[in-house]
């Protein structure tokens, strides 16, 4: 039998939306025997934004991006354990939506928050998760928000 879906990737951000979509995809993967990709994207926009020079007191961006990306997926990667499902942790620099479609292959399945930490970005460029569904080369599931 030829399997449907390759592996699992979720790109997290640390919001509560995308730990909700890691939930959903290491559940997945559990149930279809696949590992899943914990992707962390250094938004290099964000950081042109904010790099201003070497003194001491401006804050190293790069430096503060790195350490969260590295909290955010050991995060993932306990979560992974906990399920008994193999997270492979990866951290790239770019534009978030271009490096998604990026590492996406044909067989995989992309598993996503519809809302991530920039609520400004998303009025201003629109939204990673809406560009992911239209350009991936796969299927793309977005875990919403639940009402109250």
């Amino acid at each position: 039998m030829v399997k449907e879906i390759g592996r699992i990737i979720v790109p997290v951000d640390g919001s509560e939306e995308s730990k909700k979509a890691a939930k959903k995809a290491l559940y997945i993967a559990k149930h279809i025997n696949s590992d899943v990709v914990a992707l962390y994207v250094m938004d290099t926009p964000l950081l042109a934004r904010y790099t201003y020079g070497d003194d001491i007191l401006t804050p190293d961006i790069h430096a503060l991006l790195k350490k969260e990306g590295n909290l955010v997926l050991a995060e993932v990667e306990r979560m992974g354990k906990r399920a008994g499902v193999r997270v492979i942790r990866k951290m790239v620099e770019g534009i978030p939506d271009e490096e998604i479609i990026k590492i996406a292959r044909k067989k995989d399945l992309i598993v996503m928050g519809s809302k991530g930490k920039t609520a400004l970005d998303r009025i201003l460029v629109g939204s990673v998760s809406e560009k992911v569904i239209h350009h991936a080369p796969c299927a793309v599931m977005i875990v919403r928000e639940r009402e109250e």
